[in-house]
């Protein structure tokens, strides 16, 4: 049985030996697809209320230890989701708008949205193209009470005395809109929640429950990082994935290898070019199939469609099948981009 085991593991070697990894960050559509129009975006904070409303929330404030939580914590929100598109260049203009007030609305809900001829008017008002409107902002705090035991020095010596812990838990929920008057769509609307969670101990419930009081920097911390998560939502994700490539069979697979082991990924593909019309099959499979890679890493992804294709077809690489299969996705997700975004 060891010997089988043994003779496993070095078969499993060789097959995987011949192959190399290499990592790349792709481009994948976002996740909401705007006008290929729109560069200039308003940014709204909708989350405040009025009338009766306002009463109920001052009250929900009260009894959940808010404060003005709210209104800190929403405008570092919609201020996160603002400066996150600084950094987008295909936005020529952004602008921070005044707040609006609903009138009756709910709290922790989406209220009923913006009119047309509301939003129409906002964007004239701000010169903008579409909005993004923060229209739920609610943070709920609760604080648990626990009891223990702990050492304390005396000048009688060590002795045990009861301490009691507190929890505080605060859960920040967000509803986001964005607003496309061309269309007259609501493009995207989503909650977005994360949370906080600090502990403090003293002599006595009050006591433990004063330590965790000074929480409004988390809060406002956190809301920025909603604020920034949600704009993603409008650019292009970048994830990190990995081809494995061969890197054995020929002198010019192992000099490809050598050449791409420093980052010269050209000198690379000058090597396996030389062998996509090499006499033998499998060298030539393999040549294809790492020329494949190299098209994607240049940005060429119907090329390496074209040759992951072939690798597999005219060569019997099987990686070039399932590789051609991720290809085609991404292929499928850029078309249904441009067809979305009017391009």
């Amino acid at each position: 049985m060891k010997y089988v085991y043994l003779f496993v593991i070095t078969l499993f070697t060789l097959l995987t030996s011949c192959k190399q990894r290499v990592y790349l960050t792709v481009s994948e559509p976002p996740i909401v697809h705007l006008d290929s129009e729109f560069t200039r975006a308003g940014f709204i904070n909708r989350s405040f209320s009025g009338g009766k409303s306002k009463t109920l929330e001052t009250i929900d404030n009260a009894f959940s230890l808010e404060g003005n939580l709210d209104l800190k914590g929403s405008n570092a929100a919609i201020r996160g989701a603002y400066d996150r598109l600084t950094t987008n260049q295909r936005f020529e203009y952004l602008a921070l708008m005044d707040s609006l007030t609903v009138e009756n609305g709910g709290i922790g809900v989406f209220p009923a949205p913006l009119t047309w001829n509301e939003v129409d008017a906002q964007c004239k008002l701000g010169n903008v193209q579409f909005l993004m409107v923060l229209e739920v902002y609610d943070t709920d705090t609760k604080i648990s009470y626990s009891t223990g035991m702990t050492t304390k020095q005396t000048p009688l010596g060590s002795v045990q005395v009861p301490v009691h812990n507190a929890t505080m838990t605060t859960i920040i929920k967000t509803g986001w809109r964005i607003y496309d008057p061309n269309r007259k769509l609501i493009i995207d609307e989503i909650y977005l929640t994360d949370r906080l969670s600090s502990t403090g101990s003293g002599i006595n419930p009050v006591a433990a429950a004063a330590t965790l009081l000074n929480r409004e920097q988390a809060v406002k911390q956190i809301s920025t990082r909603i604020g920034e998560n949600y704009a993603l939502r409008i650019e292009p994700q970048l994830f990190r994935v990995w081809r494995n490539y061969y890197n054995k069979g020929s002198q010019n697979l192992t000099t490809a290898k050598r050449r791409s082991e420093v980052g010269d990924w050209d000198g690379a593909a000058e090597m396996w070019q030389k062998d996509l019309d090499s006499p033998k099959r499998k060298v030539a499979g393999r040549a294809t199939y790492n020329m494949a890679i190299y098209k994607e890493i240049s940005g060429d992804i119907d090329g390496a469609l074209e040759l992951a294709q072939k690798a597999y077809a005219d060569y019997r690489i099987k990686e070039g099948q399932i590789y051609a299969n991720i290809l085609r996705d991404r292929i499928a997700r850029r078309e249904r981009e441009k067809a979305l975004s009017g391009q």
